[in-house]
Parts: structure tokens; sequence; C-alpha cells
């Protein structure tokens, strides 16, 4: 007897592999699907190194001028540093910088240009030193010859063979224009010889110093000026000096847009100065700056303030005019506050810079003088001795 199961058992089976055929067909179109689509996609990415580079062509005719005037001057910029000695954590003594910035080669005798600024912590700490640097790496021990504390102003020198040094190309500051191109090149954060570029902003400014000095007759620049570009050329736009980056005025102690550089004339009458004092025997001096006749002016300072007497216009440190306590011209806000006046020496009335050095010129180190000041319309008699100019500070 049968009940049939065989035969039911045998469809069954038949109808399993049939659905089993039918899943794997799907599947593999599926999977075909998913296949294509992939190989669509990578095919529709763009080949990104295939892409064909236009030439550039000639540079425009301002950034040959900029290229040209940075290769001539570079090789003129060097990078000055004060070296001290710093007692570590476990009492040995190691070697640090003290201070770097910039400078540049002022003639074939060796003499480097820089801010006093620069250089002033090489002045007093023993075992200090001075390096400066040359634009292809090598490195000299430098000497302070002397300074023109007025202008910010210190001349070095160093060993080297007239054939290693590229003297810089001098300008004139007198025919400046507010607006006319301005190249700056320095050692900004220790980055050497960084070029930054703009225009003269203004002319015959007042900056306030950190040391309290105010620097007159200033050149104004929107080209950047940073930390570490202080002694270092602003140039003109055929690659001359006109001036030696100095000051910035900041909130930040970065570049803001607000540089500031000694005109190249001032520059040039410093170094003279230091040349011709650092030669001969010394003369002496009371230890102060005197404000001029132009100083003056550019500050709005009446020129009949000066006819009086001699207005100090700042007191060096460790001088003779320090230790009596005399007093120098001094910033509040956008005025300037003026300092002693001379007004007589040994009881001589004496009104002029020229006055002061023929007085000076007949006496010796060492001479006990009295001076006559007025100090916020008071007068005051100062006793002092007369101290050998040293080479380090001048006027």
């Amino acid at each position: 007897m049968s009940n049939g199961y065989p035969e039911d058992s045998q469809n069954h089976g038949s109808g399993a592999r049939t659905n089993s055929r039918l899943v794997l067909i799907l599947t593999v179109l599926v999977a075909a699907l998913l296949v294509k689509s992939l190989l669509d996609t990578f095919s529709n990415q763009p080949d990104y190194t295939s892409r064909a580079i236009t030439p550039r062509g000639s540079l425009a005719e301002d950034e040959t001028s900029t290229i040209q005037v940075f290769e001539k001057a570079a090789p003129c910029v060097v990078y000055v540093r004060t070296k001290g000695y710093q007692q570590t954590f476990d009492g040995s003594v190691a070697t640090r910088e003290l201070a770097s910035g910039t400078g540049f080669i002022w003639d074939e005798a060796g003499h480097v240009i820089t801010n006093l600024h620069v250089v002033r912590d090489s002045l007093t700490p023993p075992g200090s030193q001075l390096e400066v640097q040359l634009a292809d790496a090598r490195v000299f021990d430098a000497e302070f010859i002397g300074a023109v504390s007025k202008h910010d102003i210190a001349v070095l020198r160093i060993q080297a063979a007239p054939s290693q040094l590229s003297p810089i190309t001098l300008g004139s500051s007198e025919d400046l224009k507010v607006g006319q191109k301005v190249l700056a090149i320095g050692n900004p954060f220790g980055f050497d010889r960084t070029l930054s570029t703009g225009v003269i902003g203004g002319l015959n400014r007042s900056v306030a110093t950190e040391e309290g000095n105010v620097l007159a007759g200033m050149i104004q620049t929107d080209a950047a000026i940073n930390p570490g570009n202080s002694g270092g050329p602003l140039l003109d736009s055929a690659g001359r000096l006109i001036g030696v980056n100095t000051a910035i005025v900041s909130t930040s102690g970065a570049s803001a847009g607000l540089g500031f550089a000694v005109p190249v004339n001032d520059v040039n009458q410093s170094v003279g100065l230091v040349l011709e004092e650092s030669t001969g025997d010394p003369t002496p001096t009371i230890g102060v700056a005197i404000l001029d006749s132009e100083t003056a002016l550019e500050n709005g300072i009446p020129e009949e303030f000066l006819t009086g007497g001699l207005v100090v216009l700042s007191v060096y440190p460790g001088s003779p005019a320090e230790s009596a306590g005399m007093q120098g011209c001094r910033h509040r806000g956008n005025s300037i506050i003026l300092g002693d006046q001379i007004t007589a020496i040994n009881g001589e009335r004496i009104s002029t810079f020229e006055g002061l050095k023929i007085f000076l010129s007949q006496h010796k180190p060492g001479d006990i003088i009295e001076l006559e000041v007025y100090r916020d319309s008071a007068k005051i008699q100062i006793k002092l001795p007369l101290a050998a100019r040293a080479r380090r500070v001048l006027l």
C-alpha cells in the first residue's frame, strides 16, 4: 500500500534545488551590479596627476626690481649676537645668547653698524662677547668701537679681509617722500635675511624707547619690522641705504604696521663721530646728550627755549650727570617734558653746544665743575667731576 510520501518528497527536493539556483543567480547579479557601480565611480574620478602645468611667463617688472635689490643687498646684511654666561640648575656655567639682531657692513675696514640697544647687554656683564655672522655663515668676534645714544647707532668692527666684505650702498634721507617704496632686510625671530616691503608712511617722527630716550626725526614705514629686525637696513627702490630699522609701536610686541628707522644722514653723522672719537686722547664729558635745534624743531619745541642754555636730552648710565641726579627729556603722551637746562658752567654763561665743546677741551677728566641748572623754573647748582669720555658710548 502506498501513502504517496515518496512522491511528495521527490517533488519537494526538486523545488528546493530550483530556489537555490535562483538565489545564486540573484546574488551574482547583485555582485556584478556593485562591481560595475564601483568601477564607474572610480573611472569618473579626475586624474590629478595628468593636469597640465601652465608656464608662469616673465616676472612682473616690479617683482624683478625687488628681487634684484634683495640679491644685491643681502650679502651686506649680518647677524649680530651678544653672548654671556649663565649658571645652570646643577651649578655649572653655560654660554647663552643675551640678545640678537641685525647689522650691515659699512666699509672694507670691517666696521659693522647696528642699533645700540641690540648690543647694550654686551657692555656691562663680565665675560660677555659679541659675534657677527656674515651672509656666507662665517662667524667673527666683534669689537665694540662706540655708539651715539641719541640716534641709537652703534659701531662694531670685525677682523675680516676686504674681499670677504660687501659694504652697503649709501643713499640720502634729505629727499625722501611719503609713499615711496622701501625694503627692509633683517633677522626677525632668528629667520636670517628676511625681506619685507612697504612704503614710507611718515617722516620726522618721534619715538620713545624702552630706555626712556626720545628718538627724533625717524622714518615711519609699514614694512614689517619685528624683534630681530633692529639694526638692519631700510633701502629705497634703488637698493641704497636710507635708514636703520630701530623701533616698532605695537601693543603685542610684534609688527603692527608702525616701524621706525633712523635716517641715513643721522647714521652717517653718528658713524663719523664714533670713528673720530675712537682715536686720540679721550676728552672729558659730563655724561649728557644735548637737545639740538633740529630735534627741538621736529618735536614742536620753540627755538627760544634753547637760547637760554643747553637742554639735556638724555643722561648716560654710570655718568657723573647720573650720579648728580640730572634729568633728561621725557615723553608724556604726545608731548615732551623738557629736561634740565644748563645755563652756566663755573659761572660762565653757555648757550651753544660749540661753547660746551670749547669749555671741555680746556679741561681734563677729574676736574670738578659747577653747573647752573634750571629745572621746572627753579635754579639749582650742581657740582660734579668730569669723566673721561668712554669709547663705548658717545654723544
